[in-house]
């Protein structure tokens, strides 16, 4: 069966803090060079100090937003929801991600399938998912998706809302689970397998840990009534 990309608009929001040349850059050369579906983009840079921002605005026709402090991965995708433009499918894509060609044109087929709300790209580091039984229209059905390659209806983010501030990580499992229970469908595409390198958008000092460990007992509090339909995040390692 033919899905029809039709006329669907997209925004592509990518959020940096530091790495600009083992991260930032490879990342944006494969999105330049291996994405054919038309996309606006959104640069988020969240508080970095090795010239992120100065690169973010050599990008032609790129919307650039300058947090001046770190504000973590969460709020500053949260930013780049606000201030863009809306649109049919949102993207969010982490700069420590590598996309192979034609992997947008894959993700607006998929989101126009039967109820979905998100669909993720299946990350070099999660192979693991491909071994479930997909569901007749090819997807992979799970309570959640990562953001390090993942397409959001524009009907499920109007019907869901926002990012979850409250969880400076794992904010995007929070999302999925909150998809969920409005109705829409969460999945993997096993058309789209993307490398993904982990780490790119989150440092990993002791104060990140520490964010990390309030965010699983905050996200276990949450869903504390629906442990007989999600699973419960360890405590730690959690985002």
């Amino acid at each position: 069966m033919s899905y029809a990309m039709t006329e669907k608009t997209v925004n592509l929001i990518i959020c940096a803090k530091n790495h600009l040349h083992d991260q930032t850059i490879p990342c944006l050369d494969h999105v330049f060079r291996n994405t054919s579906h038309p996309y606006r983009l959104t640069l988020v840079d969240d508080g970095s100090i090795d010239g992120t921002a100065q690169y973010f605005q050599t990008i032609p026709r790129a919307l650039v937003i300058r947090l001046s402090k770190s504000k973590g991965p969460t709020t500053a995708r949260n930013e780049g929801l606000a201030r863009s433009e809306p649109a049919d499918v949102v993207v969010f894509l982490d700069n420590d991600t590598r996309v192979p060609e034609g992997w947008l044109t894959i993700l607006v087929e998929e989101c126009q399938k039967e109820r979905v709300g998100v669909v993720g790209a299946i990350p070099s580091n999660q192979l693991e998912r491909l071994k479930f039984k997909a569901s007749p229209d090819g997807l992979l059905d799970f309570n959640q998706v990562g953001s390090s390659t993942m397409a959001i209806t524009r009907e499920c983010l109007e019907s869901v809302g926002l990012l979850d501030e409250w969880f400076w990580a794992s904010a995007d499992t929070d999302f999925c689970y909150r998809a969920r229970i409005a109705g829409f469908r969460v999945c993997s595409t096993p058309r789209l397998v993307v490398p993904h390198l982990v780490g790119g958008t989150r440092g990993k000092t002791e104060e990140d840990r520490r964010k990390i460990y309030i965010a699983a007992i905050r996200f276990r509090k949450k869903y504390r009534r629906y442990r007989g339909i999600f699973s419960m995040p360890p405590l730690y390692p959690f985002g």
